[in-house]
């Protein structure tokens, strides 16, 4: 038994050891199979990474033309000084508000923010230098030609910001020529200090517009009163009442003394009790001439209604208005002026803090951000074909 059971043994252990190299073969050509499939899906991986980063510089090099930057800084001001907070520092200023000139360069300068960015802007733009073949990269049109192309391309070239801190626009253009970006920014530079000349003559105008109507009223009040004292004077062809009825007051005293002696004369002759007296007759005659002229010369100064009195009460009402027109024209002509100061002093200003100078190379295409977002854009292509690589070997083995 002894025999027999060693005489079958070694053949059956010749065969496992057949069937386990065979098996360990297979094992080792899978692995060898599995690392050349991971190699080659790598070498796939970073070949299609590799493609799109060329692809990328090779689009920023031949296909995307390159853009030239010009930048210009500048800032809105008043003419008003500063005044000094009540508080402390940064606080006094947002509390109160103490820093008139600080507020208005927040206003003007975010108005001229706005303005820049707008249609009509562009629109005084392009009546000053060629904009549709300056925003054309052949130089020649613009693409499309429409109003909203060129504003498209508008705003993809004028970058328009408001720094709070320095209280400055940044006004930063790409055009396809340093010198199309030069002449960009200069027209906009200009178009901003026209923005500002006429917002402040505006804002000049809003401010005087009450204090000008005033004046204005003021001048047709005097005009009026002179011409109605010119016409008194021309209907009662009397120059100058005030003096003529001066005149009758003093003509008037002087007959009531020559009367008051005539009537001591006539008395004394009187006196002698004698009717045919050669003198008696002469002076009751001189007395009775003197009261009719005493009469005439009183019904001239307080009679009817071609009196002194009467003419000089018109005259003097007619008088009285054009002083107090000129004496209200004077007050209304100082407050005007007292307007047109304190409103000077409000006035707004561009300042040019930097003027365009183009750059001599171009900002854009920017080939390592192109490298860059290539290798992303790589990185996701590969990413989504290991998944369908994934996706197509997981079927398989199902």
């Amino acid at each position: 038994m002894v025999s027999e059971q060693s005489a079958g043994y070694p053949g059956e252990e010749g065969t496992d050891e057949q069937t386990g190299s065979r098996a360990l073969a297979v094992a080792r050509d899978l692995r060898a199979a599995s690392r050349r499939a991971r190699r080659m899906r790598e070498a796939i991986y970073l070949a299609l990474i590799a493609l799109s980063i060329a692809a990328a510089v090779l689009l920023g090099l031949f296909v995307i033309p390159p853009r030239y930057e010009a930048e210009a800084r500048f800032a809105v001001r008043g003419s008003s000084p500063a005044m000094p907070a009540a508080g402390g520092g940064a606080t006094g200023l947002l509390t109160t508000g103490a820093n008139p000139a600080m507020g208005s360069g927040f206003v003007d300068g975010f108005a001229v923010n706005d303005f820049l960015k707008s249609r009509d802007c562009m629109l005084q733009l392009a009546k000053r230098v060629d904009l549709p073949r300056l925003l054309s990269p052949a130089g020649t049109s613009l693409a499309g030609g429409s109003q909203e192309a060129l504003y498209k391309a508008y705003s993809q070239a004028v970058t328009v910001r408001f720094n709070l801190v320095e209280q400055e626009n940044v006004v930063a253009v790409d055009a396809f020529s340093p010198d199309g970006s030069r002449r960009i920014a200069e027209a906009l530079v200009s178009l901003a200090e026209n923005f500002v000349q006429k917002m402040d003559e505006q804002g000049v105008r809003n401010a005087l517009e009450v204090e000008t109507a005033r004046l204005h009223a003021a001048e047709n009040q005097a005009i009026e009163a002179a011409s109605a004292v010119a016409a008194w004077r021309g209907a009662n062809r009397n120059v100058d009442p005030e003096a003529e009825s001066t005149m009758v007051l003093q003509m008037i005293g002087q007959l009531e003394n020559e009367l008051s002696t005539a009537k001591i004369a006539y008395a004394k002759v009187k006196a002698f009790g004698n009717p045919d007296h050669p003198m008696l007759t002469p002076a009751r005659m001189q007395v009775e001439a003197l009261e009719d002229q005493l009469a005439a010369a009183r019904q001239r100064l307080a009679g009817g209604s071609g009196s002194q009195a009467n003419q000089l009460r018109s005259f003097t009402q007619l008088k009285n208005a054009q002083t107090f027109s000129d004496s209200n024209l004077a007050a209304t002509r100082d407050a005007y002026q007292q307007a047109l100061r304190e409103t000077s002093r409000l006035r707004r200003y561009l300042t040019v803090i930097a003027r365009p100078v183009a750059e001599d190379a171009a900002s854009s295409p920017n080939l390592g951000m192109l490298a860059l977002e290539g290798m992303l854009v790589g990185m996701l292509l590969a990413f989504a074909l290991s998944l369908l690589l994934g996706s197509v070997r997981s079927g398989r083995r199902i």
